[in-house]
């Protein structure tokens, strides 16, 4: 039985979204180990954006079934206004099941996708809309020069542009600094990094701006309009963090007609799981960082059967539990953070 009138009927205003939406992906299982910065890093991606986003914009940050220290994190920023919409998956979706929500829901006009370990500088959205404003067919635009072609040279979209006088494609060879942030944020071998440093990139040039832009896009952070998301979702998904997956994005984009571009300058930049010397200045200089309390290291785990449901059963003791996670966390940092 209802009882009075519902309030909302009298004309209470919905919301209008900002042009620009921007959606984080975060899955963070545990704070040890590999993962032991990682909020850490969110804390200073988030205040990144906030600082050097020259236009407003609504923040959505999806959480992929993180541990509970980061959830009540989020929780904390979603109440603090920090973020406009918070989605709390109690399950890993993977990558791309996050993306079908992403792309398929956020009602801005342009959505911005980056991963949670990525650092916004200065003037990253300029020019990240110069490109997009300056070539028709712009889908994905990485404000970071990519060195990867996704495609494997299967791309077809930004060949369209072929004859039309107005652009010339040619080539791109990054400043040396470029090419040593690219490989520190991947985490590159020597053999790579040689191999990225005499690397000159495909480019194409509007002749009527000068604006030039890079051929080729990052999965790690991207602008896409709208209405080419809705065409590319549903992606299909099976596991966590599949490359042949997280792949059928890129191709569904060339398909329909549309190109994979990148700025020339590194605008934004791959912390990964923890603060590079070179960046550390960059990230002091924030002004007022927003403080999120990590709490206490605990893991979060999911049943299986056998032999590793017992192992889980016994590490849901706390006191074991803390046991296995400080021997992970021992052989992580004599893995690697020693030899670093």
């Amino acid at each position: 039985m209802r009882t009075g009138s519902n309030p909302s009927k009298s004309g209470v205003p919905a919301y209008e979204p900002k042009q620009l939406g921007i959606a984080l992906l975060v899955y963070i299982p545990f704070l040890k180990g590999y993962f032991k910065h990682s909020l850490e890093i969110l804390k200073y991606q988030i205040a990144s954006l906030h600082e050097h986003t020259e236009r407003e914009f609504d923040l959505l940050v999806f959480d992929n079934g993180s541990c509970p220290e980061v959830v009540e994190a989020l929780s904390d920023l979603s109440g603090k206004n920090i973020i406009e919409w918070l989605v709390l998956s109690k399950n890993n979706l993977g990558k791309v099941g996050a993306w079908n929500w992403i792309l398929g829901s956020m009602p801005n006009e342009y959505i911005c996708y980056a991963d949670s370990d990525v650092f916004f500088r200065k003037g990253w959205l300029e020019a990240s809309f110069e490109i997009i404003d300056t070539f028709p067919k712009a889908g994905m635009v990485s404000a970071q020069p990519t060195f990867h072609d996704v495609l494997e040279g299967e791309g077809k979209a930004h060949l369209q542009l072929d004859g039309d006088g107005n652009f010339k494609y040619g080539s791109y060879r990054p400043e040396e600094r470029i090419v040593e942030e690219y490989c520190l944020g991947i985490g590159a071998d020597e053999e790579l990094s040689a191999r990225f440093t005499d690397m000159d990139l495909p480019s194409i040039t509007d002749l009527r701006s000068n604006t030039t832009a890079v051929i080729g896009a990052t999965h790690m952070q991207f602008i896409i309009p709208q209405k080419i998301a809705r065409d590319l979702v549903p992606l299909p998904v099976s596991k966590g963090l599949f490359r042949k997956e997280t792949m059928s994005l890129d191709h569904k984009i060339d398909e329909i007609g549309y190109m994979h571009l990148s700025t020339k300058e590194n605008y934004v930049m791959h912390m990964g799981n923890s603060v590079s010397t070179k960046l550390r200045s960059e990230v002091q200089a924030l002004d007022g960082p927003i403080e999120i309390n990590t709490g206490q290291d605990e893991m979060i785990l999911s049943n299986k059967s056998g032999l590793f449901r017992l192992i889980l059963k016994l590490m849901s003791v706390h006191r074991v539990n803390q046991f296995f996670l400080n021997v992970y966390d021992f052989l992580y940092r004599a893995l690697y953070v020693e030899k670093q």
